[in-house]
C-alpha cells in the first residue's frame, strides 16, 4: 500500500459550491474537471484516500460512477450530509468503503504512528484526543463556522484540553488530497 491522503468537500456536480466557496472555477464541468486533474497528480493508484464527506453533490444517471472510477487510489468515504449519491449501487460499489466514522493509524514519514479520529464533522471532545490523537473532519468548508471550530479548539487548547483539529476541507488544501505528514506542518 501506498499514502494515505485525506479531502472533504469535493461536492462534484454542484455548481453553487463555485460562488459558496469562492472556488477559482467558472463552471460546475471546469471545477469537477480540475477537482480530478489535481486529485490524480498527487494521488497514486496504490495511495489510500479518505474522503470525509460530501464528495458527490448531484450528478445525472451514472456520473458518480464515472467520476470515482476516474480518480486514483482506492477510496473511503466517510459519509457527509451531501452524499445522496450512495444510493446510486453501482457508485458505492466503486468506492473501497463506506463509514460514518473510523478511527485509524497513519505512519508518518519518520515512521512514528499516529492515531486519527476520522468524521465529516468538527468534534472538539473526540477519542482519545487527551492522548495527542487527531481529529481529522470536514464540513465547515470557509466559512464563520469554520473560524469559530478553530477559536473553540484554541480555546480548549488554552484551558488544557489537549486537542489537534484539522479541516481537510478541499479549499483549504488547493482543491487536492493531503497527506498527515503535509497537515502537521501547518
Amino acid at each position: 500500500m501506498g499514502r494515505v491522503l485525506f479531502t472533504a468537500d469535493l461536492h462534484f456536480g454542484h455548481e453553487n459550491v463555485i460562488q459558496f466557496d469562492n472556488r477559482p472555477f467558472s463552471s460546475v464541468e471546469e471545477m469537477d474537471k480540475e477537482l480530478i486533474r489535481r486529485w490524480n497528480n498527487k494521488v497514486e493508484k496504490c495511495d489510500l484516500v479518505y474522503v470525509l464527506g460530501d464528495m458527490i453533490w448531484k450528478t445525472k444517471n451514472d456520473e458518480a460512477e464515472a467520476i470515482i472510477k476516474s480518480l486514483n487510489g482506492q477510496i473511503i468515504l466517510i459519509r457527509g450530509n451531501h452524499d445522496r449519491f450512495l444510493s446510486n449501487a453501482k457508485a458505492k460499489k466503486a468506492l473501497a468503503g463506506v463509514k460514518d466514522f473510523d478511527d485509524i493509524t497513519v505512519k508518518l514519514e519518520d515512521g512514528t504512528n499516529r492515531r486519527c479520529i476520522l468524521s465529516h464533522y468538527f468534534m472538539p471532545f473526540y477519542n482519545c484526543h487527551h492522548y495527542h490523537a487527531i481529529h481529522l473532519h470536514g464540513h465547515s468548508h470557509d466559512t464563520h463556522e469554520a473560524l469559530k471550530e478553530v477559536e473553540i479548539a484554541k480555546q480548549l487548547n488554552d484551558e488544557g484540553f489537549i486537542n489537534q483539529i484539522y479541516n481537510v476541507g478541499c479549499m483549504h488544501w488547493n482543491y487536492a488530497p493531503v497527506t498527515l505528514d503535509e497537515l502537521l506542518k501547518t
